[in-house]
Formats: structure tokens, C-alpha cells, sequence
């Protein structure tokens, strides 16, 4: 494309958003601008609390191979404290043993049993609290870490979902270029007076105004009728598109826009713009 076309066509991109009658077209783009936008700004937070939940499952292992690591050593000193009881109470009957025969000893063997007895059983009972309160512990860690594997769930869950409708997004923009690049192909063949220009995510078709609507009644040519079946066909099938009919004369921007709008086209997605005195019709296909 020359430098002459392409500043004619600048220019009239400008005059189309800027009309009066394109303002809602130039509004509905802005919004869905600031809708991808936001779409994208969504998805770089996510990003960034798949990196945090990353990092959070990596302490997450941490702190569940250190609370293995406690119980172990847990109930390797309980195992420990056991033989001790098993030993002590082998002391106390070997001592039970050699205090026996003797009477005159065995008011003074009994109060130093009694005294080994209240020894191990405050130590037993030592023990016991120390247990609990390891085990309440662990049985806080294991709340702990479950609560976190939830979460992690739920954000895999979520990411999932982006992933999914990131993949959504790519196959509704695949397709809405395939169905652009074959209606362009379409409407070229149409008649070599038709002219067609790929603007991006929009189609902009421009067709001398005598060839599309008549000049006695103002009904639509065979030709006019078959650009406006086909934009609108397309119009229907991408529902985030707009179209905008554009002519010299009132009549003919009405005639252009009543024939979208009896293929399907939505009211809502459907404008027209009026160019006094201009030769040519031009219809424009935008879909963000």
C-alpha cells in the first residue's frame, strides 16, 4: 500500500470515529479496548499469585519434611525413655533382691524405693505433658498443612481456568481471522470494482454508491445485496463485531443499514454515517 492510500485511509478511519454518527461505534471500541485491558491485567495478577503459590508450596514442603522429622525424633526419645523405665525397673528388682534378707535394711530399702517410684513417676509424668504437647503440635502442622494443599488446590483450579479461557480467547480470535481472511477473499471476487482492505481485527470494503443502490427507487443492486448478505452473515456469526454502512446520501446509507439489519444484524451493533456529496458506499466490519 502507497503512502497516498494509506494516508487517505487514516483519514478516513478519523472521520468515521469521529462523525456524529459513529460516536456509540468509537465508544463500544474503547470499551472493549479497556475490556481486554483488564483481561490482560487479570491475567498477569494470576501470574503473579502462580509464582507466590509456588514459592508458598515450596515452604509448605519444608515445614511438612521438618514435622516429619519431629515425630521421628519424637518417638526415638520416647523409645529411649521406655528402655530407661525398662532399665530402672530392673534396678529396683535387683535392689529389691539384695535388701530382702536383710530386716534391719529394709525400712531404709523401702523409703528409697518409694523415693525411685516418686522420681519416675514425676518423670513419667513430665514426659506425658511433653508428649501432649508435641502431639498438639503436630496435629496443628497437619491442620496447617492441609489448609495450604487446600488453597493450592483451589488456585490450580483457578489457573486451570485461565488456561483455559487464555486457550478460548486464541481459538475465538483464530477463527474470527479465518472468517475475516475468507469474506475478504469472497467480496473481492464479487466484481473488481469492489475494493477490500484488511484493517487489523476490522474489514473495510469501499464499492462506487451507483453500483450498490439504485438510483430510481433506492432498493439495492444484485451486487449491493450480496455485500451487505455476506458482511452481515459475518457480522452474525462474531458476536463481538459491529457494523457500519457509510454513503453520499441519507436514502442510501438507510437502504444500506435496513438490508443489514433484515440479515441478522443486531440494532445494537448496526450504524450508519452519511457523507455528503461522497461517490462511494463503504462498509466497515469491526471485530475486536
Amino acid at each position: 500500500m502507497t503512502s497516498v492510500p494509506f494516508v487517505a485511509l487514516a483519514a478516513a478511519a478519523v472521520l468515521l470515529f469521529a462523525g456524529s454518527g459513529c460516536i456509540v461505534t468509537g465508544t463500544t471500541y474503547e470499551m472493549k479496548a479497556k475490556e481486554a485491558d483488564s483481561l490482560r491485567d487479570a491475567m498477569a495478577s494470576l501470574n503473579r499469585e502462580k509464582g507466590k503459590l509456588a514459592e508458598e508450596n515450596a515452604t509448605l514442603a519444608k515445614q511438612v519434611a521438618t514435622c516429619k522429622e519431629s515425630e521421628a525424633s519424637l518417638s526415638a526419645r520416647l523409645a529411649e525413655k521406655e528402655e530407661s523405665l525398662k532399665r530402672l525397673s530392673g534396678d529396683l528388682a535387683a535392689a529389691r533382691q539384695i535388701y530382702e534378707g536383710s530386716r534391719d535394711t529394709r525400712e531404709q530399702f523401702i523409703d528409697e524405693l518409694l523415693e525411685k517410684e516418686k522420681t519416675t513417676g514425676k518423670r513419667l509424668q513430665e514426659l506425658s505433658a511433653r508428649v501432649e504437647r508435641d502431639e498438639r503440635e503436630l496435629e496443628l502442622l497437619r491442620r496447617e498443612a492441609a489448609a495450604r494443599e487446600l488453597e493450592s488446590r483451589e488456585r490450580d483450579i483457578l489457573a486451570g481456568r485461565l488456561e483455559r479461557l487464555q486457550e478460548e480467547r486464541r481459538e475465538t480470535a483464530t477463527r474470527r481471522d479465518e472468517r475475516l481472511a475468507a469474506l475478504s477473499a469472497s467480496l473481492g471476487n464479487l466484481s473488481r470494482e469492489v475494493s477490500v482492505s484488511p484493517m487489523g481485527p476490522a474489514l473495510r470494503v469501499v464499492v462506487p454508491e451507483k453500483l450498490v443502490v439504485r438510483d430510481r427507487d433506492g432498493s439495492l443492486t444484485e451486487l449491493g445485496a450480496a455485500l451487505v448478505s455476506q458482511l452481515a452473515a459475518a457480522a452474525a456469526d462474531l458476536p463481538s463485531s459491529s457494523l457500519v454502512v457509510i454513503a453520499g446520501g441519507k436514502a442510501s446509507a438507510e437502504t444500506l443499514r435496513k438490508a443489514a439489519a433484515r440479515d441478522k444484524v443486531p440494532q445494537e451493533r448496526l450504524f450508519s454515517l452519511v457523507r455528503a456529496k461522497e461517490p462511494r458506499a463503504e462498509l466497515l466490519l469491526v471485530a475486536p
